[in-house]
């Protein structure tokens, strides 16, 4: 069976596709191997390892600088928000990448989009949890637990180059 598997670390990335044997067999070393190339650099790990989606996102996060990335109207604005998931969406960029928060529940996401004033309709709060689901089932949010998301890392660098 053919497996795929796609890992950051800091600046080294890995990706691979081929067998689960090579995988069950090398990875263990392969991680070590690369771990120690990482401390080499002057990198270092966190001590609580996220899921990879997260990983990567993370590192893409903090490779962004959202200090000056606005408010969520500014960020609406920038999107072309039109809908309550693209407004979701505008949302969750601004906890991701102007605030630095990793992950976040409902009521943050739902918060930040009442705070898009010019954008923010009172449908979008009643229709959250079908959007959070059709996010999720689009890959663009990642569920970590009930009520509590992430962005998806190839949804950070969408966002990241839409919003530089």
């Amino acid at each position: 069976m053919t497996s795929k598997i796609k890992i950051r670390i800091g600046q080294i990335e890995i990706e691979y596709e081929g067998s689960e044997e090579f995988l069950k067999e090398e990875l263990p070393d392969l991680l070590k191997a690369v771990t120690a190339l990482h401390k080499e650099a002057g990198g270092s790990l966190p001590t609580n390892v996220p899921e990879s989606d997260s990983a990567a996102s993370s590192k893409t996060a903090a490779a962004f600088d959202g200090s000056n990335l606005g408010t969520t109207n500014s960020i609406a604005a920038k999107l072309s928000a039109k809908t309550g998931s693209e407004l979701a969406i505008a949302a969750a960029a601004r906890l991701v990448l102007g605030t630095g928060l990793e992950q976040f529940n409902r009521k943050q996401l739902l918060q930040e989009m009442q705070n898009a004033t010019q954008y923010y309709k009172s449908s979008y709060g009643s229709n959250l949890s079908k959007t959070i689901r059709t996010l999720v089932g689009d890959h663009r949010f990642i569920e970590r637990a009930k009520d509590t998301y992430a962005l998806k890392a190839d949804m950070l660098k969408t966002l990241e180059s839409q919003l530089a």
